[in-house]
């Protein structure tokens, strides 16, 4: 039995030193620096590009016009609308649209656009969507149906 010990404990402690010294060994090892990570200049995060081509401007434009128009249609399709209501909703969107298009124009008439300018036309494209909820959201909707039930009562 003693032997048997006298052969275990050191082995025990061979291997306890190997497993202790191993992750030691291998964060000693000679690593490259690191590649340096540029780090974006706090003064000009979120400053854009500005002033910017009317063209390129335009461009922009057009392709949120497109994506609020696809973000609508996917709405009006997953929402049970009367379809005069849903015709209603689709030209009160394009006389926004227009409208933004013309606040564009506007803005790039000298041919490049300033972050001045360009903050008018998304003001107005906010204000814009925000008269389009108050007057179709889901707050609407439920005064028109209270109205409707009230009405219906006092017949």
């Amino acid at each position: 039995m003693s032997s048997l010990r006298t052969f275990v404990r050191p082995l025990a402690l061979a291997l306890a030193f190997a497993f202790a010294t191993a992750p030691l060994a291998a964060s000693a090892e000679e690593k490259g620096k690191a590649p340096k990570v540029e780090k974006v200049d706090k003064k000009k995060h979120g400053q854009g590009e500005f002033p910017i081509d009317s063209a390129r401007f335009d461009e922009k434009v057009e392709a949120k016009i497109k994506h609020a128009r696809e973000q609508m249609e996917s709405l009006l399709a997953a929402h049970p609308l009367p379809e005069s209501m849903k015709a209603q909703i689709r030209k009160d969107f394009e006389a926004g649209a227009a409208a933004i298009r013309a606040a564009a124009k506007e803005a790039g008439k000298d041919g490049k656009v300033t972050r001045d300018e360009a903050k008018d036309v998304k003001k107005l494209a906010r204000d814009l969507k925000k008269t389009a909820q108050e007057k179709y959201g889901k707050e609407a909707r439920r005064d028109g149906k209270k109205r409707e039930r009230r009405e219906k009562r006092a017949s």
